[in-house]
């Protein structure tokens, strides 16, 4: 027999429902959890005033849905926590609900949970949930035009390599090297961004992502942000936990093989889209990260001298873990899975 775990997944920014079977990951949960498929839920954001899945508009509203604000009777079941949580009691379940949210997926649950009193749509928390689990959402939020650095322009090493390389004292033009990385990596993190946001500041296309009210919302100084991150926003009573990528590249420079240090830097891309202090924690709140999930790391040495072929590749032989795939990660889900059973 099944067990009777309420649950309500809900999906991150430009995404949809399907975001969390195309990876498996729900059928992954009711499976190994042997879980009442009845009562894992899909949250679906609803229709938008032109007709369109509604996920570029006001988080407020969309996280309304939750409270059961302005839903259907056919949408009511995977949307409502009160409505799941008195189908799960009817079933012999607990009545506190988890949800378990990818990406903006976090903070649409954030506002809801914050709620004291009916906010302009109506949004109020019921006292339902009892556990949250977050898997890249920015906490502190993202700035996706925002491009990750190896190693600071005005800093004493980087000039120090400029110099050398100027001077012929650096054969294999690490700095060089240094800036084709960056470049290739800069790359990854653009086409990373755009599987999760394609018309993220494109001229041309009916609406850039930039003007819409969910991505000013998720800003990390847009006044939503600030809210959500006031100590005691929180419930109490409410467990949380945050899964997120940290994709963590250390690059060094020597003088020669176990030779003098000129540079030293470690450098995290997080998950490419979201950072991974924006993913690790909920500020203001007891939360519990897990960022073993989805931690690589990569050295790398360049040599000044003598002058030796580089790999210049290196984005090419980087971890494939991405914001996009974390739903997919089996470690995810297993780790997921583990928490529910505990």
């Amino acid at each position: 027999m099944s067990y009777p775990l309420p649950i309500i997944f809900i999906h991150g920014f430009n995404g949809d429902p399907g975001d969390w079977t195309d990876g498996g990951f729900r059928q992954s949960l009711i499976e190994h959890g042997d879980l009442d498929p009845e009562l894992v839920r899909l949250f679906r954001y609803g229709v938008a005033e032109d007709g369109t899945y509604n996920n570029r508009g006001d988080a407020r509203q969309i996280a309304s849905r939750l409270a059961g604000v302005g839903v259907n009777e056919h949408d009511l079941p995977s949307c409502s926590v009160d409505r799941l949580s008195a189908d799960s009691v009817a079933k012999g379940g607990p009545a506190q609900v988890t949800l378990i949210a990818h990406s903006l997926g976090g903070i649409l649950s954030r506002y809801y949970l914050s709620r004291r009193e009916p906010d302009e749509f109506g949004s109020v928390y019921g006292g339902k949930v009892g556990r949250l689990i977050t898997i890249g959402t920015p906490h502190r939020g993202v700035d996706l035009l925002k491009l990750i650095r190896f190693a600071p322009r005005d800093s004493l090493p980087w000039r120090l390599l400029r110099l050398l390389e100027s001077c012929g004292l650096a054969p294999a033009l690490p700095a060089k090297a240094i800036e084709e990385w960056e470049a290739a990596m800069n790359q990854r993190q653009l086409a990373e961004r755009a599987t999760l946001a394609p018309e993220l500041g494109m001229p041309g296309t009916r609406v850039l992502l930039t003007d819409t009210p969910i991505y000013q919302q998720l800003a990390p100084d847009s006044p939503l942000i600030a809210a959500l991150n006031r100590p005691g926003t929180m419930p109490e009573g409410v467990e949380c936990h945050c899964f997120y990528g940290d994709i963590r590249l250390r690059l060094t420079v020597c003088l020669s093989p176990g030779g003098f240090t000129l540079l030293d830097e470690t450098v995290s891309f997080g998950d490419m889209a979201v950072p991974a202090d924006s993913g690790r924690e909920i500020p203001g709140a007891q939360s519990t990260p897990h960022p073993f999930v989805t931690e690589f790391s990569r050295s790398l040495t360049l040599r000044v001298a003598p002058a030796e072929p580089e790999a210049r590749s290196l984005w090419a032989s980087l971890p494939e873990t991405s914001h996009g795939k974390l739903l997919a990660n089996p470690a995810v889900q297993d780790a997921v899975l583990a928490l529910l059973n505990d």
